[in-house]
């Protein structure tokens, strides 16, 4: 009756807030990966396909709508996971693969909903962080002509690669078409006359 307090299954100790705040941060950096893989095709198909020129600011206000999407998707990773340990708590018997979690899990699953409630905060934050957008849009624009680039460089290597000997060629080429096709031209009459032609 008087002995330790024990957190209640609904509501488990405190995480580690610095457990926390690395898998936050974890969750930010891979949301920022996204970002800009997202943002960058979005420029190389309004670059090639629309013809469209950059836009700086529509670029920027993209980053920030895909924040916010990326943020609602943790949001329903969080009600997932609750889903999952509320079922967790009810489980009995050994789980049957990773995935199947039983009341030992509880503190795991916890951690996981608090993660990601947390990255979708800070991501909520940062749509308005003028220097957090702006570095995605500058990664965005560096991987999007690093794409581009390399699309036109494989276009030209291979209309270069028809005939690697085409250069080393190219006299006994020439010598041929004077020796052969124009001597065969300058035997030829002209129309209508018998006599070989003389120039």
């Amino acid at each position: 009756m008087f002995g330790k307090t024990r957190a209640t299954p609904s509501e488990p100790a405190t995480p580690d807030p610095v457990a926390l705040e690395r898998a936050v941060s974890e969750g930010v950096l891979i949301s920022r990966a996204a970002a800009v893989v997202s943002v960058a095709n979005s420029i190389v198909i309004r670059a090639l396909r629309d013809h469209e020129h950059f836009d700086h600011e529509r670029t920027r206000e993209a980053v920030r709508t895909i924040l916010g999407r990326l943020s609602a998707e943790q949001r329903e990773q969080n009600e997932r996971i609750g889903g999952e340990r509320a079922k967790a708590l009810k489980a009995k018997g050994r789980s049957r693969h990773q995935h199947d979690y039983r009341r030992g899990d509880d503190d795991t699953l916890w951690f996981r909903e608090k993660t990601y409630t947390a990255v979708a905060e800070r991501l909520d934050d940062l749509q308005s962080d003028d220097e957090f957008v702006g570095g995605i849009v500058a990664a965005a624009v560096e991987r999007a002509w690093g794409d581009v680039g390399a699309v036109i460089v494989t276009k030209v290597s291979a209309v270069e690669a028809v005939d690697p000997a085409y250069h080393d060629e190219r006299d006994q080429r020439l010598r041929a078409l004077v020796d052969e096709d124009i001597a065969r031209l300058l035997a030829q009459p002209p129309p209508g006359s018998d006599a070989p032609r003389s120039f």
